[in-house]
């Protein structure tokens, strides 16, 4: 398992680096899309689409939501659906941590959670293109911000097996901990410091370390939202494309909920996206 899963990076990230960094923000639209696109197809699965046709006609009104996103990508109602997604993805952290919501197992179809999906999918595109667009060092920091959630996912990873006590979240995902999220937010402290250090951004050093910490703590919610679509559905992993790491919604789930976040965060500090 292990091994799968690193052989699995290791083709994938130097894949990653090349597609933010060497391609033009519309060549990056479409391949972020077809990214988006294969998260759609296995979020049909998770909430109940089971025949074919169905989960193919879900692909072909992701395909015109991203076409009409990306025309409108710069439009007022966009930079407004961001930041209100970004709202949602606090508050839905919050109701995952209350214990108010427990998952249980069902196989009918569910729309509410279809559609809320579609549209965080479609969302985080938008901002993560607009982000990839920006003027200045838009793809080193489209770059920056994939580091940091792996940066963050690694710092989980070691602080929970290592220091591991406190369940986060028994009810949704018992291998959280609280210690687990300690790691994360302190990866993200250190990114933030590196950041400031870079000067891509005209923000002072405190206020990128609120906006990377506070991605990394937003990006935790992504992370029980889709175990809740999983635990409900009665599956391990979204999908099966990705040896060792499951479907491309388990590689993705941080980052619909930190996407919109990030960009929200840099909007609200006046930076011009």
């Amino acid at each position: 398992m292990l091994k799968a899963r690193l052989l699995t990076a290791l083709v994938l990230v130097p894949l990653v680096f090349w597609g933010v960094l060497g391609l033009s923000n519309q060549w990056f639209a479409v391949i972020l899309g077809l990214v988006v696109l294969g998260a759609v197809w296995e979020l049909g699965n998770l909430c109940g689409l089971a025949k074919l046709l169905s989960r193919l006609l879900l692909v072909a009104v992701g395909i015109a939501l991203l076409w009409l996103a990306f025309e409108a990508r710069y439009s007022g109602w966009a930079s407004g659906l961001i930041q209100a997604l970004a709202l949602g993805w606090l508050i839905n952290l919050l109701l995952l941590l209350s214990g108010k919501i427990v998952p249980r197992e069902k196989k009918s179809f569910r729309p509410l959670f279809l559609l809320t999906g579609l549209l965080a999918l479609v969302a985080v595109w938008m901002a993560l293109v607009r982000l990839h667009g920006m003027a200045d060092h838009g793809p080193r920091l489209m770059m920056f911000f994939l580091l940091l959630i792996w940066v963050a996912d690694s710092g989980a990873y070691f602080a929970g097996r290592k220091f591991g006590r406190r369940k986060l979240a028994p009810h949704i995902s018992p291998g959280k901990t609280v210690e687990g999220v300690a790691g994360a937010l302190t990866g993200g402290l250190v990114c933030a410091l590196i950041l400031a250090w870079l000067q891509w951004l005209p923000l002072s050093w405190w206020l990128l370390v609120e906006i990377c910490v506070s991605t990394v703590l937003v990006s935790v919610g992504g992370d029980l939202w889709e175990s809740v679509l999983k635990r409900e559905r009665g599956v391990k992993d979204s999908g099966n494309i990705l040896p060792g790491h499951g479907g491309v919604l388990d590689r993705i789930d941080s980052q619909i909920a930190a996407g919109p976040w990030f960009v929200a965060s840099l909007m609200a500090a006046g930076v011009s996206l």
